[in-house]
């Protein structure tokens, strides 16, 4: 019998879906309910959670889903890891399934490789940006430095190619004091999965993406069902 994965996503978002759908084994399936989502801002995305996340969780409800994935890693840190929580738990009470943020994932991922100079690189503007810094540091994360693209749209930051981003990334990496051992490239709209393995050879430094992430937590929650 096949293992339903719900998401999550905002509106304009289509690289967690398609990274996802790609490298789940067979025996899975995914259901996407989407969020709209005006700007990559955090007004724009106070206004989705407020106005979107129960209606577009209900409509997930109804595949019963064994796990729901909340497919945005900036909009939880808008309230640091307490709103992370917050958003889980009111997803899960609605959906009738655990839910699994992206932000956790990243945390505990990150966690795993024991870095002491971690560098965030993102396509946000500076308000999300200083969000998402303040929740990892609230985690317990040696954040050093955070960078972005200062891309406010979705559409505009799904349309960042992954040699762009590796191009990014690489320029912000090597410019960085000091230098990272650890590269967390942030948003599921990014396609920084698709350049992650390259930049790793590149900079000979663990990089991990939200997308990556999210599949491995994932697959090992699945695992125990």
């Amino acid at each position: 019998m096949r293992q339903r994965i719900g998401l999550l996503v905002p509106s304009s978002d289509t690289a967690i879906e398609v990274d996802l759908y790609r490298r789940l084994p067979e025996q899975f399936t995914l259901h996407t309910a989407r969020m709209y989502l005006t700007t990559t801002t955090t007004a724009g995305e106070e206004k989705m959670l407020e106005e979107e996340l129960v209606p577009a969780a209900h409509r997930l409800a109804a595949v019963l889903p064994g796990l729901t994935i909340f497919g945005c890693t900036s909009a939880t840190t808008l309230n640091g890891l307490d709103g992370d929580a917050a958003v889980a738990r009111h997803v899960a009470s609605v959906v009738g399934s655990p839910c699994m943020t992206v932000v956790r994932a990243a945390v505990e991922e990150i966690q795993r490789l024991s870095p002491r100079n971690l560098l965030l690189v993102t396509p946000y503007v500076d308000g999300l940006n200083r969000r998402l810094r303040d929740t990892f540091l609230e985690a317990g994360l040696p954040v050093r430095d955070v960078v972005g693209m200062g891309l406010d749209s979705d559409l505009e930051i799904g349309a960042v190619t992954p040699e762009e981003i590796r191009r990014f990334v690489i320029g912000v990496a090597r410019k960085a004091t000091p230098r990272p051992d650890c590269v967390f490239v942030s948003c599921t709209t990014f396609r920084a999965f698709e350049a992650a393995e390259q930049l790793e050879r590149e900079l000979a430094t663990p990089v991990v993406t939200s997308n990556q992430c999210v599949l491995r937590s994932a697959l090992r929650f699945m695992e125990t069902l």
